[in-house]
């Protein structure tokens, strides 16, 4: 079902060619802030602040995730909260290094935007979170918010057992309910 909203959303920005701030997407952008994080502001600030962990909270939300996915404006959140999620053996969302786990669809891949993070890290950095959505020999298509001012299509390499090799790629989320 994630998956399948992800692909949805992407269609919705017709895969990346409408750009945030179009009046064909704005509502879409306020249902991610207001819906997806309870952030109530001005179209203005919607537009011009990073909305990726918005789209991914508001895509679980609507998947059904209910109080088991941390909702936030910062990807780093509910990456550390699925890290203590495996800590505590609590079957929700857990997180894994990329070398952990072969990757499937509907899991998260992540990666940090900020310099000398890693899977280790703890407290609020910048991040960015897609959903994948398909896996092919060799790769996994994922889908994001905020990519280029848009929602589009990431692909991320694979190695022969599902697992990324894409060296950005710092944490893998899994779906465990």
């Amino acid at each position: 079902k994630l998956a399948q909203l992800a692909k949805d959303e992407l269609n919705k920005w017709k895969t990346g060619t409408i750009k945030e701030g179009n009046p064909q997407t704005l509502q879409r952008l306020r249902d991610y802030w207001q819906q997806g994080t309870k952030t109530n502001k001005s179209d203005n600030y919607y537009i011009n602040n990073a909305w990726s962990a918005a789209f991914i909270s508001y895509v679980m939300k609507k998947a059904g995730a209910g109080d088991k996915f941390k909702y936030s404006t910062l990807h780093s959140d509910y990456i550390n909260a699925a890290k203590q999620n495996r800590k505590n053996n609590i079957k929700s969302f857990q997180a894994f290094r990329k070398s952990e786990m072969p990757v499937t669809v509907g899991d998260l891949i992540c990666y940090p935007r900020t310099n000398g993070v890693t899977y280790d890290t703890t407290g609020g950095y910048f991040a960015h979170c897609d959903i994948i959505t398909d896996i092919k020999p060799g790769s996994a298509i994922a889908v994001g918010g905020n990519v280029s001012d848009s929602v589009k299509q990431s692909i991320y390499q694979l190695d022969g057992n599902n697992k990324v090799t894409t060296d950005k790629v710092h944490a893998i989320i899994k779906t465990l309910l």
